[in-house]
């Protein structure tokens, strides 16, 4: 039987490979750990938030305040989720 942590770890390797496709240096955090990606693209930084099911407003209002002082850094705070038909859905905070 699958667990949820497998299958988020699986999206989060699927929203990695995603993003290294349109040239991005992705970086896993282990376990679970704010963010769970790093992307790095022509200096800028995004810190993302992979959730395997699309975010609730509560969802998405926790991890702008755990973002809030990523902003001060330059760095851009997003939530990576599946869409109804399964593509990935890239939302900036």
């Amino acid at each position: 039987m699958v667990t949820n942590y497998e299958r988020g770890r699986a999206f989060e390797y699927k929203v990695k490979r995603y993003l290294e496709k349109r040239g991005y240096f992705v970086v896993r955090s282990a376990g679970s750990r704010f963010p769970d990606l790093i992307a790095i693209k022509n200096g800028k930084v995004l810190a993302i938030e992979v959730k395997n099911h699309k975010p609730s407003d509560a969802v998405i209002q926790e991890v702008e305040e755990r973002a809030h002082e990523l902003l001060r850094y330059g760095i851009t705070p997003c939530l990576a989720y599946p869409d109804e038909d399964g593509k990935i859905r890239v939302m900036f905070l």
